[in-house]
C-alpha cells in the first residue's frame, strides 16, 4: 500500500456501491450457473450488464444490444481475492471468474462524473458503466438510461445516493417539492 498523501477531516459519507438505507433491496436473478464477472472483471459502484450466454457479467452492454438498459448496479457485498501481494493496493474490481451479484433496486451510494441533484435521472456509460447524472429523458453520449434516480445531491466525483423502487416498472422518484435540496 502506498504511503497516505491526504488527510480526510471527517468520515465520507459511503463508499460506492454500499447500501445508503434499510429499504428493501432486489437483485438480479441469476440463471442455475449464476452471474460471474469476465475477462476484464467488473467495477463496484459501477453499473453492468449480463452477457449474452446469461452468465458473464461486464460493465459493458453486449454487442448483440449495445442500447439495452443495465442489468444493475454491482453492489460492496461479494467477497473478492486482491491476487496481488498481502500489501498491495485495495481495488473496487471483482476478477474475473468472481461471482457478480447485481442490485436493481434500493438506495446505493455511487459517485458519478457529473454533478447531481436530487431529481435527476442516472445514466450509464456503455463503455465501462460508469455513471453521469442529467434530466430524465435526455441520455448524455454514450450513456443509456437506467431507471435510478438521485436522491442525494452531490458535486462530481463525490459521493451521491442512487435510488430506485423495487420493480421494473416503478416510476422514477420526483424531486421535492418543497424546495429541500436533501
Amino acid at each position: 500500500m502506498g504511503f497516505p498523501n491526504r488527510v480526510n477531516y471527517a468520515p465520507p459519507l459511503g463508499m460506492p456501491g454500499q447500501r445508503a438505507s434499510v429499504n428493501p433491496t432486489r437483485t438480479a436473478i441469476p440463471g442455475e450457473l449464476g452471474h460471474f464477472a469476465g475477462s476484464t472483471g467488473v467495477v463496484v459502484g459501477h453499473f453492468a450488464w449480463v452477457q449474452d450466454d446469461d452468465v458473464t457479467v461486464l460493465n459493458a452492454p453486449p454487442a448483440s444490444s449495445p442500447n439495452a438498459t443495465p442489468t444493475g448496479f454491482v453492489v460492496r457485498d461479494q467477497n473478492n481475492i486482491n491476487l496481488g501481494s498481502v500489501l498491495s493496493q485495495a481495488t473496487m474490481t471483482l476478477y474475473a471468474g468472481n461471482m457478480v451479484t447485481l442490485h436493481t433496486g434500493g438506495d446505493y451510494f455511487a459517485i458519478g462524473s457529473t454533478g447531481a441533484s436530487r431529481g435527476q435521472a442516472v445514466y450509464a456509460s456503455t463503455t465501462d458503466g460508469s455513471i453521469q447524472t442529467g434530466p430524465a429523458g435526455n441520455p448524455p453520449q454514450g450513456t443509456v438510461a437506467t431507471g435510478w434516480v438521485v436522491t442525494r445531491d452531490a458535486p462530481a466525483g463525490s459521493v451521491m445516493i442512487i435510488s430506485r423502487a423495487a420493480g421494473p416498472n416503478t416510476p422514477d422518484i420526483p424531486a421535492p417539492t418543497n424546495g429541500s435540496s436533501k
